[in-house]
């Protein structure tokens, strides 16, 4: 038995009977968790953004931009309940609910830190006998790669 006829047979004895459905739409406008997406001529209102509707100040939360297109997917078989479950363009994604603040922009801050690092290293001071010299030990550079996490791109 291959490993999708496999999947299959297991998924028959835990997950209801019901049939999958999957749509593609345009995103026409954004409200919060949800979005109000057209398919066709119609209009489809409440597709909830996130797989549940509990409260949870850890959420993940991708909004599509108004006008892209979505792919959603039924939970109940029936079309009450829709959820996006891909977008082809994001207006923003929040994570953890957002309590760090926004996601650095790795080149401008390298830039910032490194016009720090030569002020520093040239900085002198003026003594009695005159200006005194550079610090002996200079800061070194910073490189993006020292502070940047890949793992998440903007």
């Amino acid at each position: 038995m291959d490993q999708y006829k496999e999947l299959r047979e297991r998924l028959r004895g835990v997950a209801p009977q019901q049939e999958m459905t999957v749509l593609q739409g345009i995103v026409k406008s954004v409200s919060g968790r949800t979005c109000d997406v057209e398919i066709g001529s119609l209009l489809v209102p409440d597709v909830r953004l996130r797989a549940s509707e509990t409260d949870d100040s850890g959420e993940m939360l991708i909004v599509p931009k108004v006008g892209t297109a979505v792919i959603i997917g039924s939970l109940s078989g029936d079309y009450s309940s829709l959820v996006v479950l891909a977008v082809d363009h994001v207006e923003s994604i929040t994570i953890n609910g957002g309590k760090l603040g926004g996601l650095v922009n790795i080149e401008d801050l390298t830039k910032k830190l490194n016009e720090l690092v030569k002020a520093v290293n040239s900085h002198t001071h003026q003594g009695t006998h005159g200006p005194t010299g550079p610090p002996l030990t200079k800061a070194q550079e910073f490189k993006k790669t020292d502070y940047e996490d890949v793992t998440i791109k903007h």
